[in-house]
Formats: C-alpha cells, sequence, structure tokens
C-alpha cells in the first residue's frame, strides 16, 4: 500500500506518435516539500500510456490512503472520471487537487463531491499538512472545502527541488520542465496569473545555470522554461551566456517587444533555443492595452523578425474574440506574418474566459459570452458570434495556407502498442490491453453485413476507456454504405476537453475514424467517403494521389526525403503501414513532436 498517490494526467496530442509533454513536476514539487517517499509521485511513464481502466487498476493495486490531483482544463474531466470511481471503489479514500483550473470562481468545479478538499494557487505552503492523511482529516472537519490562494513572496527555489532530490528524473535524451521565475509583470485580463502571482519571483541565473548543468548531467538534451516571460528578468545576458556550452534545445515563452538587437536574438540561438512562442495577439494596439496585455504590435512583429532572422522560429500566438477586437485585426495579422514571413507556426485561438481571470469577473460588461466548461470557449464577443469568429479562422488559414487546427491523424500502420486487431466474420480479436490511445483494427470483407458486431464492439472499447482517444480503422475488400460512418460517429462521447473543443472546431473528438479501401475502389465513393472521414487507398509503390482528400497507404520500405519532395503540396494525405516509417514522416515532415 501507498498512503499518498500524486496524479497528473496528460492532455492528448493530435496523433498517437506526438509526445503528450506531461512531465509530473508539481506532483513530484509537492511531494519533495512534504518530504513524502519518492513512490508517492505516480510513474510519467504511466500517467502517458495507461488508458483509463488501466490506470484505474493501477491506483487501485497501489490502495493510497490518500491521492492529490492536478486539474488543468485539458484533464479535468477525466481525472474526475478517475476520482469518482476510485471514491465507488473506496468511500473512505482522501482526495485533494490543486492545479490552475482550482479557483475560487470555479463553482461546476468546487462542486464536485469526488474531491474532498481544493488547494487555489500555489500549493507548495499546503503541502505538508494537506499531504498527511492524519492533518488533512483534521481540516476537514472544520468543514473546509478550499485553502488559499496565499500570494507568495518566495522564489521557486525556496522549495527543493524535485529533480536534485530524486523525485523526477528526465529519461535520457529527453525532456526536462524548469521553472526559474514566478509571477507575470503582464496585466492580461484573460490570464489567472495576474491574480494569483502578480510580482515576478526570480531564480538568479547563477543558480540557474547550476540546475541546468545538473539536468544536463542527468541526460536530458531538451529544457521547457515555464517562465511565464523568460526574456524579462534583469539577468538575461549572463543566463544566456552560461547556457551557450550546455548544448540543449530549449523552448520557452518570450516578449518579442523587448527584443532591440540581433545581439539579444544571437544570444538566444547559442544558448539553445531553436523556436520562441510570441504572443502576438491581434494587431490592434488598442485591444491590448485594454486587456492589459500592452505592446504594441509593429515592435511584437520586428522582434519575431530579429528571431527568425538568428535562426530562431517564433510561434506565433493570435487570439479571437478579445473584448473590444475586431476579427479584421486577426486577419490582418496574419497577412503581416506572411509578409514578413514569419508564418511558418501560428496558433490561431478562440478566446478561452477562464476561470479566475479578471475576464470573466467583468464578461458581462464587456459583452462576453462563454460556454462554463473546458476549454470555456467563447461564444459571443460583443458583436461577434463563435460562428463569426470561427470564419475568421478559416480565412487566417487561408492566408497561412495550412489549417490553424488540423484534424488528428489516425495510425494507419499494421502495428502499434496496444493495438486491437477484430475480424467480425470470426468473432476474432487480438490482446487488448488498456491504453491511453486506443486503435481498433476491423479487419473485415463486409463491413455493412456485420455493422452490429463493429458498433458493439466499438462501444465495448469506448466504456473500458471513455476518455481516451480511439482510432477506429476499418479496413474492406468491398464497398458499404456509408451510413455505417454516420452510425459509428453518433456513438456517444464524455463531455470533456478534447470532445468540446472538437464540436466548436468541426473535428474528430475522441473517437477517431479512418477507412482503409483496394486501390482498385470507385473513385466517386472514395470521394464520398473522405468527405466524411480519412479515407486512404493501399498501394506497394508511390503514386499520384487519387485527388480531393483521399489519401495513399504506402505499404514496404521507401525513401522519405524523395516521398517529402514528391508529396510536398500534401504530406498529410501520405500514410505507412510501416510503423518506423510513419513515425519518421510524423515527427521529420509532418513536424507532429
Amino acid at each position: 500500500m501507498h498512503s499518498v498517490q500524486l496524479i497528473q494526467l496528460p492532455l492528448h496530442p493530435s496523433t498517437a506518435w506526438e509526445p503528450t509533454g506531461n512531465i509530473p513536476l508539481a506532483p513530484a514539487l509537492l511531494a519533495a516539500t512534504a518530504a513524502l517517499p519518492p513512490e508517492s509521485v505516480f510513474p510519467e511513464m504511466l500517467l502517458n500510456t495507461l488508458g483509463d481502466t488501466a490506470l484505474l487498476n493501477e491506483l487501485k493495486r497501489r490502495d493510497p490512503e490518500l491521492l492529490g490531483a492536478t486539474l488543468y482544463l485539458w484533464n479535468r474531466e477525466r481525472t474526475l472520471y478517475l476520482l469518482r470511481s476510485l471514491k465507488q471503489w473506496k468511500p473512505e479514500l482522501l482526495t485533494v487537487a490543486g492545479g490552475p483550473e482550482v479557483t475560487q470562481d470555479n463553482q461546476s468545479l468546487l462542486n464536485e463531491t469526488c474531491i474532498d478538499l481544493f488547494i487555489a494557487g500555489e500549493g507548495e505552503s499546503f503541502a505538508t499538512d494537506v499531504l498527511s492523511p492524519e492533518k488533512l482529516r483534521a481540516i476537514l472537519k472544520t468543514g473546509r472545502k478550499l485553502l488559499g490562494p496565499v500570494v507568495s513572496t518566495e522564489p521557486p527555489d525556496h522549495w527543493p527541488d524535485p529533480y536534485e532530490t530524486g523525485y523526477i528524473t528526465p529519461p535520457e535524451g529527453g525532456s526536462a520542465h524548469v521553472e526559474t521565475q514566478r509571477g507575470c509583470q503582464c496585466l492580461c485580463s484573460y490570464c489567472a496569473y495576474r491574480r494569483t502571482s502578480p510580482v515576478p519571483r526570480m531564480i538568479p541565473a547563477e543558480t540557474v545555470l547550476k540546475k541546468i548543468r545538473a539536468l544536463r548531467e542527468m541526460g536530458a538534451e531538451e529544457l521547457v522554461f515555464l517562465d511565464p516571460t523568460f526574456n524579462s528578468r534583469p539577468d538575461l545576458a549572463p543566463l544566456l551566456s552560461g547556457m551557450s556550452g550546455c548544448k540543449l534545445d530549449c523552448f520557452a515563452e518570450v516578449r518579442s517587444d523587448l527584443i532591440r538587437s540581433s545581439a539579444e536574438t544571437d544570444a538566444l540561438a547559442q544558448a539553445g533555443f531553436s523556436s520562441l512562442e510570441v504572443g502576438l495577439q491581434t494587431m490592434s494596439m488598442e485591444v491590448l492595452h485594454s486587456v492589459g496585455r500592452g505592446g504594441n504590435p509593429l515592435s511584437i512583429l520586428r522582434g519575431a523578425s530579429l528571431l527568425k532572422n538568428s535562426g530562431i522560429t517564433p510561434i506565433m500566438d493570435l487570439i479571437l474574440g478579445l473584448p473590444g477586437d475586431n476579427p479584421d485585426n486577426i486577419e490582418l495579422a496574419a497577412t503581416e506574418l506572411v509578409s514578413r514571413n514569419l508564418h511558418e507556426q501560428v496558433q490561431t485561438f478562440c478566446l478561452s474566459v477562464l476561470p479566475g481571470t479578471e475576464l470573466r469577473l467583468n464578461a458581462e460588461e464587456l459583452e462576453i459570452q462563454y460556454r462554463d466548461r473546458p476549454p470555456y470557449s467563447i461564444t459571443q464577443s460583443g458583436p461577434y458570434t463563435i460562428g463569426n469568429l470561427l470564419q475568421a479562422r478559416e480565412k487566417v488559414s487561408d492566408i497561412l495556407g495550412y489549417d490553424a487546427d488540423p484534424p488528428p491523424r489516425p495510425v494507419l500502420s499494421n502495428s502499434f502498442p496496444g493495438m486491437e486487431v477484430f475480424i467480425p466474420e470470426k468473432n476474432s480479436i487480438s490482446a487488448s490491453p488498456s491504453v491511453r490511445h486506443g486503435v481498433l483494427r476491423i479487419n473485415t470483407n463486409d463491413p455493412w453485413a456485420h455493422r452490429e458486431s463493429i458498433l458493439n464492439k466499438i462501444r465495448e472499447r469506448r466504456n473500458r476507456d471513455p476518455y481516451c482517444p480511439l482510432d477506429a480503422v476499418i479496413r474492406s475488400k468491398k464497398l458499404f454504405p456509408l451510413d455505417l460512418l454516420d452510425m459509428i460517429s453518433e456513438l456517444p462521447e464524455p463531455q470533456c476537453y478534447t470532445t468540446e473543443k472538437a464540436e466548436i472546431y468541426g473535428l474528430p473528438g475522441l473517437l477517431r475514424l479512418a477507412v482503409i479501401m483496394p486501390r482498385t475502389t470507385d473513385p466517386c465513393w472514395l470521394m464520398e467517403c473522405s468527405e466524411l472521414t480519412v479515407t486512404v487507398i493501399e498501394s506497394n509503390t508511390p503514386a499520384c494521389l487519387p485527388g480531393g482528400q483521399i489519401g495513399l497507404l504506402l505499404k514496404g520500405n521507401h525513401d522519405l526525403a524523395q516521398l517529402s519532395a514528391l508529396y510536398s503540396q500534401a504530406p498529410h494525405l501520405v500514410f505507412f503501414a510501416e510503423k518506423e516509417l510513419e513515425i519518421l514522416w510524423n515527427l521529420d515532415v509532418l513536424g507532429l513532436g
């Protein structure tokens, strides 16, 4: 029995091959602060790979007395599902939750009875008490349901470092998350950080460098800085100078309008930054100032150009629906990015009205309407509906030359960890473990004749892991009525971040369909099928794409360099039966992960 277990569930990426990016830094930091045994932190590998049922079974096997969870908008509903199930299994289980989702105004979350105590804001000052079963019981006897937030004056290194203390270890050649500052000098009304941590608190550059060198010695090759604005620190120059010899691939978020010269961007490049996230948001300076962001869009673009000239890819952020803004400003921003050759990676979001933000507090006055569940998407901003904003998003995609939010890419390879092969004619299945991203390969001569068994099999898989993605891939030898795809698509899915976002943007949710057909299949049928779901034809050799959105599934080994040139206009329509080639295509050609 493990007395305490701390979990932090991952975001589901759009493909099975893409890393989740989920490193349980917060649980490890809290465990180190409370001096819990290192095994109190639920293992990162299991968090990121196990399906719902497997996670439940593993937590039951560990049989904790107290379970703590870190809640983000992308893992909230799945975490609550697990906690409800565990409470039903063991009613006396103590549960505590913190993270960005826990705010005083997030009433729908605070009403959840499967969580005994919520912690708002930074949790370290509460860790010793709330992560002790005995002390937690004493707190609960007082009737308290929510603790915090406490506005801290301490920098991150005031608390034990979870890497140095052995609570978390970067995988060899893998990534580590680094926190060198807390608090943010920006006053963005759409961000909760300004209210919980309004004053920047920084670890000195010399101390940061010691931590970075230690992570390098542990085997880390990538660093992701969690700082709200990496380049706002006064000792940036000596920090970058010290990082230049570490030979690490680094990523952070910066304010490019703070950049004044190419010497600064050259220093960032030499320190190991190959890409940096830049919040342009809109081309309206008035809107930027009205939401507390500040800055000048032209200065932001100039700084981004300096980054580009130094070999750093700026990942530019745009937000549709800011109060007082006009979608024309976002389209203008996209046009400016293209004209300045800054459009390689642009992220276009519809505004989220997050709990704990000034924006939510003043939403009615600002004529803002939104959905009260993750991702808390805006539905109305002044005169603009979500439909208006989505139309503008499509125009932005047209300007940029690629989808703002491409659809998920299903696994069409012949093998995948946890793949289940179902042959309805034989009622035959292969082993099917509970994994975070499931693949159900349905091999059949006649899908329509076996539609009930196919639907039942998909229902079974969805019931086993309801909050996990499932690629349901039909490989058929004959045409079938496309009504079957509608019947599958209409199977119920739970409300969560992934399905809500999918509904907003018109994408598949957790259930992702695909169809594999022979090369001789009727082109008209294929075209109609491809309008409903991912549709490919099999081929042993490279060939012209069939047209429209019909893809190609290549069998055997191929030269990816030649294929990337051959299919440069539509690389997303090319798939590989060989798993190793598919992974390389995802990473090196499509840039996924």
